[in-house]
């Protein structure tokens, strides 16, 4: 087994954005506020130059009270950042979709399965890196169609509610369970990564000035899972013989991959004639409501066996990928296929269903997720915090 972990010398607020060399960090006071006036107040405490110099402190004393803290805050929006901030590789994925396209549900379901399933077959925890994560993940994702079997209401525009922006975030931890592998994690200190899932409101993707002011991580982001209702393409309605719900006939699926590239070029001041960096998975999703166009014998159809191995399965990745994008090609989606080459350095192709089936009356008799991992192990792939293999 192989083992890549890197250490960067900056680190990514997940609220506010900014970046910040590993010595810009306040804390704040983790006493009692009825006795310390920087508790109350949530004064920052700034550390000296000289005691963290180069490098993030882990912990410093209160210049009021004198009491130890190790809580981290961001020096530009005062909020409190993850506990392993610096310590580890600390990404940004970002889910982007238009309305309908099932971001929601596909985080839902994606998390669910990530927690019970998908870590423990790579051997690594996946957990929660604060209450807010915890509280948010059930409220909004996890108890509407997991314990009311409901579907869950349309993400709202970032306009209306701001605590939308509010990531959800996880520490994703390689745990050594043989003598060998104990070791290596004991040499190494990143053997790790702090993971913020953003879902973006269809209605704030409406526009470039609504990505600009209230998707900005989307040009901070690590890595894009670009999900699209296949649906939503004219020449797939015509192709379906069933009567399909009315879909928007102004929206089309390369205007929003315009717009997300317009927005990381100008935020991040990419010329037009340089190639992104962020890797982008672009997934069909809701891919239950398309059977009668999938070759059932085509590997869309089958889980594979990546997963149970513990490895991200290239033949499988490949063989989907060319798969899905010669579909999109085939459905009218040249132009959108084009664009995609020319502006992303890496990018792929998928297809997956969160919830199995069409919701009846908001109703979900059943959650049957398909192949809703393989955008993210290919994330954690290109960063290299899993291993790739071959079937023989």
């Amino acid at each position: 087994m192989k083992f890549n972990f890197r250490k960067k010398d900056y680190y990514i607020c997940p609220y506010c954005f900014s970046k910040h060399d590993l010595n810009e960090v306040n804390f704040l006071c983790a006493n009692d506020p009825e006795v310390c006036s920087n508790a109350k107040n949530r004064i920052p405490i700034k550390p000296r130059i000289d005691d963290n110099k180069n490098k993030m402190l882990d912990l410093v004393f209160c210049n009021e009270c004198g009491k130890e803290t190790n809580i981290k805050i961001c020096p530009s929006c005062k909020s409190e950042l993850p506990n392993s901030i610096g310590e580890y590789d600390n990404l940004i994925f970002t889910v982007v979709g238009d309305r309908g396209a099932g971001k929601s549900h596909y985080i839902a379901v994606l998390i669910n399965k990530l927690m019970n399933e998908i870590s423990s077959n790579f051997n690594y925890s996946f957990s929660a890196a604060n209450d807010e994560t915890i509280s948010k993940y059930r409220r909004d994702f996890f108890n509407a169609i997991f314990r009311k079997g409901e579907t869950i209401d349309s993400t709202r525009s970032a306009k209306i509610e701001p605590c939308v922006k509010q990531p959800l975030i996880y520490n994703f931890t390689f745990k050594g369970n043989n003598i060998i592998e104990s070791f290596v994690k004991s040499k190494l200190k990143n053997n790790a990564a702090t993971i913020a899932f953003f879902d973006t409101s269809g209605e704030d993707l409406n526009s470039e000035e609504a990505m600009k002011t209230f998707d900005k991580y989307i040009y901070s982001s690590s890595g894009i899972i670009f999900l699209i209702d296949p649906l939503q393409m004219r020449s797939v309605r015509q192709k379906l013989s069933k009567d399909i719900e009315a879909v928007d006939e102004d929206r089309e699926i390369e205007d929003l991959l315009s717009r997300t590239v317009n927005l990381i070029r100008k935020g991040n001041g990419i010329k037009i004639d340089k190639p992104i960096d962020i890797p982008v998975a672009v997934a069909l999703s809701k891919i239950d409501t398309i059977k009668p166009l999938i070759d059932q014998s085509k590997f869309i159809n089958y889980s594979g066996g990546r997963v149970n191995k513990g490895y991200f399965d290239l033949s499988d990745f490949e063989d989907i990928s060319e798969t899905v994008e010669a579909l999109l090609r085939s459905w009218g989606g040249e132009n959108f296929v084009n664009q995609l080459n020319s502006n992303f350095k890496n990018h792929a192709y998928f297809a997956l269903t969160a919830l199995g089936s069409s919701p009846c009356d908001n109703r979900i008799s059943e959650i049957t997720p398909h192949r809703v991992e393989d955008p993210f192990l290919w994330l954690l792939y290109k960063y290299k915090l899993i291993n790739g293999g071959r079937r023989k």
